[in-house]
């Protein structure tokens, strides 16, 4: 869906994953959704100057040990959404297995390291289900990055083709969903 903005016009995404439950997935507080929506038709179609996405990704480069990530609708500057650097992004090299990666913010760019991973060659940030107990990417306005992979490794084992199986959360009788703590956002 990401890259299909990029490609066809007047399309718009408005990321969402921050504003779930890591049992009851569906978003019960609607209004950091709407809000996000609006910013994005504010600056798609009546022109505002205003930031209506959080950082998206452009590029990758690699420097020995390390992957360089390239963002732009950074806003005023990227921050985690927690104290700490982002932990929702994972590199992989030629052998194709994923490790977590300490993430240093430098301005518009994230630059990603793991000591298992001497050559990395590929990237994938909150590739996952649901990202909720990672600390995310956004900008200082306040909306997240949307997930993205550097890598066109197939996600399935095409020997078998099936695609893996993913099972929702048991939700528990009685249970309450709890409002996920998020940067304010700030326009």
């Amino acid at each position: 869906m990401r890259l299909i903005t990029g490609e066809v016009a007047n399309t718009a995404m408005a990321v969402t994953i921050d504003t779930g439950d890591s049992i009851a997935l569906h978003p019960k507080n609607k209004k950091p959704i709407g809000i996000r929506h609006a910013y994005l038709a504010l600056k798609k179609t009546y022109g505002k100057n205003i930031i209506a996405s959080g950082p998206r990704f452009l590029r990758q480069s690699l420097q020995g040990n390390r992957i360089i990530l390239e963002f732009d609708s950074t806003g005023s500057g990227m921050m985690s959404a927690r104290p700490g650097e982002p932990d929702a992004f994972a590199i992989a090299g030629k052998n194709r297995e994923w490790h977590w990666a300490k993430a240093e913010i430098k301005g518009n760019t994230v630059s990603l390291s793991a000591k298992k991973v001497t050559r990395p060659i590929a990237t994938r940030y909150a590739w996952a289900m649901n990202p909720s107990r990672r600390n995310l990417l956004y900008n200082r306005e306040g909306i997240p990055a949307s997930p993205f992979r550097t890598d066109d490794w197939p996600l399935i084992d095409p020997q078998n083709n099936q695609p893996p199986t993913v099972h929702k959360p048991e939700k528990p009788e009685g249970y309450q969903p709890v409002e996920w703590k998020r940067p304010p956002m700030k326009q």
